[in-house]
C-alpha cells in the first residue's frame, strides 16, 4: 500500500512540475500582468471587514500582501529558467517544440510533429539537411520530456516547491 501512495505522490509531483514547464510561456505573462496590475492599483480595496481574520487593513498593507502571494509563482518561473539554462541548446529547441505541440492528441500525438519540426530546427542551427539530423524512434522524445520532469522535480523539490 506505501509503495501505491509512494507512486501516486511521484505521479503528482510530475503532473505539477509537467504543467508548469509546458505552460511557463503563459504563466510568466500571466505573473507579470497580475504583478503589474497590483502595483499600479491604487484604489482601495473594499472587500476587507474591519477586523476581520487576516485582513489587512491598509492598501499599501494589502498590495503587499497580493505581491507576497506571487512568490511562490515568481520561485517555479526561476526555477523553469534555471532549468531551461542547463539544458543543451538540442534541448532547449526540444522544449519549446514540446510546448508548442502540448495540446496534440491522437495516434501519434506530440512525438511525431515534434521528431519532423525537431529534425528540420536542428538541420537549419547546424547547416545540414533534415534527414541527416532525424532521430528516428520516437520514444527518444518522451525520453527525453521524462529525462526533463525527473530533473526539474528534483530541483523543485530541493528548493521546497513540491510539499
Amino acid at each position: 500500500m506505501e509503495v501505491a501512495l509512494f507512486e501516486s505522490e511521484i505521479r503528482e509531483d510530475n503532473k505539477i512540475v509537467s504543467a508548469w514547464l509546458l505552460y511557463y510561456p503563459e504563466r510568466r505573462k500571466e505573473y507579470w500582468r497580475r504583478r503589474e496590475e497590483i502595483i499600479h492599483n491604487s484604489a482601495p480595496l473594499y472587500n476587507s471587514v474591519p477586523g476581520g481574520k487576516n485582513k489587512i487593513g491598509d492598501p499599501t498593507g494589502r498590495k503587499g500582501q497580493k505581491l507576497a502571494d506571487l512568490q511562490e509563482t515568481e520561485r517555479w518561473l526561476e526555477l523553469v529558467e534555471e532549468v531551461e539554462r542547463r539544458l543543451s541548446w538540442k534541448m532547449q529547441v526540444f522544449l519549446n517544440l514540446r510546448r508548442e505541440y502540448r495540446h496534440a492528441r491522437g495516434r501519434q500525438g506530440w512525438t511525431a510533429a515534434v521528431q519532423w519540426r525537431f529534425s528540420h530546427e536542428v538541420a537549419e542551427r547546424l547547416g545540414k539537411r533534415p534527414e541527416d539530423t532525424w532521430v528516428e524512434s520516437r520514444n527518444t522524445f518522451t525520453r527525453w520530456w521524462d529525462r526533463i520532469v525527473e530533473y526539474t522535480v528534483r530541483l523543485a523539490a530541493k528548493n521546497g516547491l513540491l510539499c
